[in-house]
């Protein structure tokens, strides 16, 4: 078996051809919902995996861009260990005018470079380093294109594609974006839905009294939806509003949407049923409202595997000098929640630590990739195979 030592030093001589690739996938931009350039993402991430000597595996979805399954079998009876990122992001092509210039802290900026495509760089690392000493074990990383709005566009498809691939792996490192000393074993699971409200249109100065507002309606729902908020339970973000039509004019319609967020499957029902108890009450006499769920993620609750992962993981860090982790609870959705609804032992949020991701300020920490790559690389080389167990 090859040391610890040696593995970190190849993720060392490998730093600039990392970052490099980091650098081209940022570049090529990949907005959710702009299918061709997530998948021209997907095809640039499938021509360096394979260049570095894995296997690489397209998965075209109809509505989203192409996932990927990048692999390195070795004949090994060992079950493989799974490595979890994400290609899409949530900027808009154009976000970043001064994309990939230095950041003040050292790093670099751009669209995704934290959240996720630094995730994808610092998983191909530390696999090609496992793969470059000669560890034995199969290795795995599954990409998925549209995440970042829930999975909405490959739908049930999209997370039977991950599942598939990752169910028989004996762990799941989620390389989500994170913090330095910090890795989640708990996420919230998510709900989106559209509200629209009609009423009727009036005059607003000699029919004012004849006219239904609709965005007077809005306003007591939103109200009534976020005052039942607890951050440490469930809570209701109105992200987005619009409605009416001129100042004059009663308005005769509005919409908003509701951002929903539970740690359990039981809450999240629970949040359900109030808004629709909210919505289904007009406020305004004769306001009329509909719902439409937009998406769905469910929680990634803790588990006694997960921690056992965790445990390990930590003790990986602690040993070899890199980070001191502590398990978070996290309200952001992943696709670790479908890793583990598979009994697959999960930590998240991994892959590359830095600041202020979904921002035009989104920057990554100096020296992550390599410190992240050899966390994870550590940990696979040092595997314990009781963590296979599904019974904790």
């Amino acid at each position: 078996m090859n040391s610890i030592p040696a593995l970190f030093a190849c993720i060392e001589a490998q730093e600039h051809r990392f970052q490099n690739f980091l650098a081209r996938l940022t570049a090529q931009e990949s907005f959710s919902l702009d299918r061709e350039s997530v998948s021209l993402a997907a095809e640039l991430t499938a021509a360096f995996a394979k260049e570095l000597g894995f296997s690489v595996e397209e998965h075209p979805f109809p509505r989203a861009g192409s996932g990927l399954v990048v692999s390195r079998e070795t004949g090994s009876v060992s079950a493989p260990i799974g490595f979890v990122a994400h290609l899409d992001t949530v900027h808009p092509a154009g976000s970043f005018p001064d994309s990939l210039k230095p950041a003040p802290e050292g790093g670099l900026y751009g669209p995704g470079i934290v959240d996720c495509k630094g995730g994808v760089a610092v998983a191909l690392l530390a696999m090609y380093a496992l793969k470059e000493l000669g560890f034995s074990r199969p290795l795995r990383l599954l990409l998925t294109p549209d995440e970042e709005v829930s999975n909405r566009l490959t739908g049930d498809d999209g997370i039977a594609f991950l599942q598939s691939h990752v169910k028989d792996c004996a762990a799941a490192f989620v390389c989500e974006c994170g913090k330095r000393d910090e890795a989640v074993v708990e996420r919230k699971g998510i709900t989106k839905v559209r509200v629209d409200i009609r009423g009727r249109a009036a005059h607003a100065g000699m029919y004012y009294a004849e006219g239904i507002s609709a965005v007077r309606e809005a306003a007591y729902q939103i109200l009534a939806l976020e005052e039942r908020s607890r951050p440490d339970a469930v809570t209701y973000n109105c992200g987005r509003i619009s409605g009416g039509t001129a100042e004059n004019v009663v308005p005769e319609t509005c919409s908003y949407t509701v951002d929903i967020r539970f740690r359990t499957a039981d809450e999240g029902e629970r949040a359900m049923e109030h808004l629709r108890r909210v919505t289904g009450t007009a406020h305004v006499p004769g306001a009329v409202s509909s719902v439409t769920v937009l998406g769905r993620r469910s929680p990634m609750p803790r588990t006694e595997v997960g921690m056992a992962l965790f445990a390990h993981l930590r003790d990986t860090g602690l040993r070899w000098g890199l980070e001191d982790l502590r398990p978070l609870a996290n309200g952001g959705g992943s696709d670790a929640a479908y890793t583990v609804s598979v009994g697959v032992p999960t930590v998240c949020a991994v892959g590359m630590t830095g600041w202020d991701w979904h921002s035009v300020r989104e920057r990554t920490e100096p020296g992550a990739l390599v410190r992240r790559a050899k966390l994870l690389a550590a940990a696979v080389a040092e595997f314990p195979e009781r963590l296979r167990s599904r019974d904790g």
